[in-house]
């Protein structure tokens, strides 16, 4: 058996201090609070710690996803919510968007690059379907140049080029990828005599230097970590060009001698959050946290979406929440009667059928936007019709010898009391068992660890047992996190997992890691190779294997193979586990095919 340690570092970001910078920040600041009337005074005024109203953007009319985009990275840029700030959720709306594995527009690109901004900015997760899908698709449309243009078919441009690092790098595409580094290589070779940068530095139409241009380059290298100073033409700088470029009426001229026009105050909403050394999002949106997190189970219509601990404090933030935890993708309708949850990922309302909640198994008679939980409330979503009761498992020993059966129960609600199931259908690793009038099943399993629930026809599935028959053929990788708050018959079965030891980096709540582990079958017999996540809760809910959660996963190796799997450890944008070294242990177990 060998063990591999994981470690993970989670540290605030970096950005170069600009103390150097002789703006007048104050002047700026006048300025946009006069004229905020745009995401990006919102954003530029929060980077300057100001504390600038958004009122403007509660009540958007959108009908495409670019129009989402910038609001929600605003909103979240001043700490709140932009799933409830506004008339609508404005995260599920624009998520709603996403389609063939890009957002909006088929043919463009900005959509893709700000919508991933914005996702982030509400707290999703890196592991989010729809920004891991975006993710790709951009790395797919990137230029032989390195850079990458407005849309699918257009040349290269420093704006979308400096938009799209930012994009990859809150999608989790390392600062040292070779995507990032032929980016980056693509921009400096843009810069201008004069330290700045035009739109296009192949342009038929003109290549002067502007701030708009300047600053989202500037944007780019302070996410990258790069010292724009260090960006230097003689002395002119990134930094220098956009210096001279303030009026003394506090904004920022697009070009220099330029006037004042209707798009100044978002030239120098660019500046200022270019000057203050910041970059998009400006502000990854977190719940407050009363420290009060709820039991919670959501059951889709063929296996379970999600199931943990998440923040309420409503039974419908508790979908939210648990979204930013397992990356499922859900809708919420806004009705006369107030929003409701109408789909999550493929299971969508529609005649009889739809989303319903239990609290402590009991059915409310108000709606879940308005259903405030209390200390203790246990939460179960499911997708079915109305009347169906909750049914739940109980094994009467979560580990039995080789030579015994398990025992398992199932009983469903009703009024209050628990009643024996009869005829329900329990799953056991793919192996199907009756219950009796009693509603209890006795398990006749081989040697190995089994995930054990329940379903019958008009009754919402039971919760999941973890169930360890005999001693299992097993090989263990050791778990530890510090996190900073921000034989069968007479074969042989043996396999080895490698690398000893997994170092996952640096990463913020919201971000995710991977790395590749092997697994080699030195025994004389095929496995079939399964696992078991043990120890904090954070690897719990957490850990992904081979492109699934730890507790789906399984994979076949004949006598001699060996295979690479992924690792990956996701942080909660929501995580509330507190700061410290978290242990945990994966176990990878094996029985014969």
């Amino acid at each position: 058996m060998r063990k591999t340690s994981v470690l993970l570092v989670i540290a605030s970001m970096f950005v170069w201090p600009l103390s150097g910078i002789a703006y007048n920040a104050p002047s700026a600041a006048s300025y946009l609070e006069a004229h905020n009337t745009s995401p990006w005074s919102v954003m530029a005024l929060a980077a300057l710690q100001e504390n600038p109203s958004a009122d403007h953007l509660k009540n958007l009319s959108a009908s495409s996803a670019i129009q989402y985009e910038a609001p929600i990275i605003a909103i979240a840029a001043i700490g709140e919510d932009p799933r409830t700030f506004g008339n609508s959720d404005y995260v599920a709306a624009l998520k709603n968007f996403y389609q063939n594995g890009q957002i909006g527009d088929a043919q463009t690109l900005n959509d893709d690059i700000f919508g991933i901004l914005a996702l982030r900015a509400a707290g999703l997760p890196t592991s989010d379907s729809v920004i891991t899908g975006s993710k790709n698709h951009l790395l797919a449309e990137q230029n032989a140049d390195g850079g990458w243009g407005f849309t699918l078919s257009s040349s290269s441009d420093t704006n979308m080029t400096a938009a799209a690092i930012l994009a990859l790098l809150a999608a989790g595409v390392p600062s040292s990828s070779e995507t990032s580094g032929t980016a980056r290589t693509y921009l400096q070779n843009a810069q201008n005599a004069d330290g700045g940068f035009p739109y296009d530095p192949g342009s038929q139409f003109g290549t002067d230097s502007d701030s708009s241009s300047t600053a989202w380059v500037v944007w780019a290298l302070n996410a990258l970590g790069v010292n724009a100073s260090s960006w230097s033409q003689g002395d002119n700088t990134p930094l220098s060009y956009l210096e001279a470029r303030q009026n003394s009426s506090g904004y920022f001229e697009f070009q220099p001698g330029s006037s004042e026009d209707a798009f100044s105050a978002v030239t120098t909403a660019y500046a200022i959050i270019a000057l203050t050394g910041k970059f998009l999002p400006i502000n990854i949106f977190l719940p407050a946290s009363s420290g009060e997190e709820f039991v919670f189970r959501i059951e889709g219509k063929n296996e379970q979406v999600c199931a943990g601990n998440t923040a309420g404090p409503t039974a419908l933030d508790i979908v939210r929440n648990a979204s930013a935890i397992c990356g499922f993708s859900y809708e919420i309708t806004e009705a006369s009667f107030g929003p409701y949850l109408s789909r999550i990922n493929d299971d969508e309302a529609g005649g009889l059928t739809g989303w319903l909640y239990f609290v402590d198994f009991v059915l409310p008679d108000i709606g879940a936007a308005d259903y405030q939980l209390q200390g203790g409330d246990e939460v179960l979503w499911y997708y079915g019709e109305f009347g169906w009761p909750p049914t739940r498992i109980t094994l009467a020993d979560n580990t039995v010898s080789s030579q015994e059966s398990g025992a398992v129960t199932v009983e469903y609600e009703d009024g209050g009391s628990w009643l024996p199931l009869a005829d329900a259908q329990v799953d056991a690793g793919g192996q199907t068992f009756s219950t009796n009038a009693a509603g209890q099943a006795t398990l006749a399993l081989s040697t190995g660890f089994y995930e054990v629930s329940a379903t019958k026809t008009g009754f919402v599935r039971s919760n999941r047992e973890s169930l360890q028959v005999g001693q299992p053929s097993s090989n263990s990788v050791g778990l530890t996190a510090t996190v900073d708050a921000g034989q069968v018959g007479g074969a042989t079965i043996s396999f080895v997992v490698n690398p000893n030891e997994i170092n996952f980096g640096t990463l913020q709540k919201g971000q995710s890691a991977s790395r590749e582990i092997e697994i080699h079958n030195t025994g004389d017999v095929g496995v079939i190779l399964e696992s078991i996540v043990g120890g904090d809760a954070l690897y719990q809910s957490n850990l992904r294997v081979g492109n699934s959660s730890w507790q789906n996963f399984q994979t076949n190796l004949d006598e001699g193979e060996g295979n690479d799997y992924d690792l990956e450890l996701s942080i909660p944008a929501n995580y509330s586990g507190g700061s410290g070294i978290k242990s945990g242990q994966i176990t990878f177990w094996a029985r014969a095919q």
